[in-house]
């Protein structure tokens, strides 16, 4: 599918306006849509010459397209980012299990345009086919969840650490609660954070403070863990936030060879997220959005 290029606006289109901005991975014939949590895919048929019955043609060339659709989500599932260590191919070559899983899963996606193109001057169709990230039809129930229970074991190129980028100032004793923030926004902009299904948020120490064991698995596959956004904006807009957000700049990352998906925020910060949460539950919720390069 060759490389990927990220666009600046939920439909795809360099030219939107600004306030439509959203995280979108482009490939040569996919895109993955970390804003809308929505896969698409693009596949072409061309309408054959000797077939006199034009209508005929058209059928068959939509199904070759609609064919060639699925063979490129395939091929975009297994680019998907789960968390910091494993994309979907990473799943799908340790397991026939989990790969038919897949293989039937993408047969069900459903056609969301459909449009008779020309190619030299031969006339084709274009299908494109798209599949949702989460809920009851969606990508994770058959990639996110093997995440969590049977991760594959691969070896890590280099050890992972945490790079911190910004001083961390100390926890406050009991900090006080303002107890009416609806959402989290983590405001990363800056330091080459990438989207992934299952991102974390961290101490400077490691610990967890938002992560898949902290969360009900049933409701990460429903929900998902978070949204991603390039402008600030636009991730307030996003329902996740809701109208008052608690937003919070990292003080660094916890950086891996294969991806950097996981946010340091500072003791101080952390302090504050864990006491606002316990009142208003917004991370058991996964009202997190990001906001990225």
């Amino acid at each position: 599918m060759g490389g990927s290029v990220l666009l600046n606006a939920q439909s795809g289109d360099k030219s939107a306006p600004p306030q439509q901005a959203g995280y979108i991975e482009v490939y040569d014939a996919g895109a993955i849509n970390w804003s809308e949590g929505m896969l698409t895919a693009t596949g072409v048929g061309l309408m054959p010459r000797d077939e006199p019955n034009r209508a005929r043609a058209y059928l068959k060339a939509r199904g070759y397209a609609r064919l060639d659709a699925l063979a490129n989500l395939l091929m975009l599932i297994d680019r998907v980012q789960i968390d910091a260590q494993y994309v979907g191919a990473d799943y799908t070559a340790q397991s026939e299990e989990i790969r038919a899983s897949i293989n039937g899963f993408i047969r069900g996606a459903q056609v969301v345009d459909e449009r008779k193109i020309f190619i030299e001057g031969q006339e084709a169709v274009q299908v494109t086919v798209g599949t949702a990230m989460y809920g009851q039809r969606g990508l994770s129930r058959v990639l996110l969840k093997p995440s969590l229970t049977s991760p594959p074991k691969l070896p890590e190129p280099s050890p992972p650490h945490i790079e911190l980028v910004a001083p961390n100032p100390p926890a406050v004793e009991s900090p006080p609660v303002e107890g009416n923030y609806t959402g989290l926004i983590i405001d990363a902009r800056g330091l080459k954070v990438q989207p992934a299904m299952a991102p974390r948020i961290l101490k400077a120490d490691g610990t967890v403070l938002y992560g898949t064991g902290k969360i009900d698995p049933d409701q990460l596959i429903e929900k998902g863990m978070a949204s991603y956004y390039r402008d600030m904006s636009t991730a307030r807009a996003d329902a996740r936030a809701g109208s008052n957000p608690l937003v919070i700049r990292p003080i660094g990352v916890y950086r891996r060879a294969v991806a950097t998906t996981d946010v340091v925020i500072s003791d101080a910060d952390a302090a504050k997220l864990l006491a606002e949460d316990a009142r208003t539950h917004f991370l058991q919720a996964m009202k997190v959005v990001f906001v990225v390069d």
